[in-house]
This record gives C-alpha cells, structure tokens and sequence, in this order.
C-alpha cells in the first residue's frame, strides 16, 4: 500500500516497516474485492474459534469521500 500508517501500541509504522507481508495481501484482497465491484466499505467482525483465538474488528473506509 501506497503511505501506509498503521497503529501498533499507539506508535504509528510507515511504509519502511520491514515485514510488508499483512499489508501486500491485505492490499491485493481490498483491490480484487473492489474490481470485482464487491462492497466492501464498513466494519467488519471476525470471530473465530477456539477461544484462544482473538476475534478482530477491521474497518474499512474511503478516504476520497465517494
């Protein structure tokens, strides 16, 4: 991703971060997602089992405001 920022413990990591791996499929997910003109604006809930997995909420926004 192009300017990435992510919050890690309040501390933000840039572009630079050395493991871009989460980002890079992250990325190709959203973009594929979107060509396939799929809506994917919104919060989503991942819960998983067993318990000792942690369950996540990932949002995801526009930022052109379309």
């Amino acid at each position: 991703m192009r300017r990435t920022d992510r919050d890690t413990d309040r501390e933000a990591v840039e572009d630079g971060a050395p493991d871009r791996t989460f980002e890079s499929e992250l990325e190709a997910l959203v973009l594929r997602a979107f060509g396939e003109g799929k809506d994917i604006e919104g919060v989503w809930d991942l819960e998983y089992e067993p318990e000792e997995l942690p369950d996540w909420t990932v949002t995801i926004d526009r930022k052109d405001g379309i």
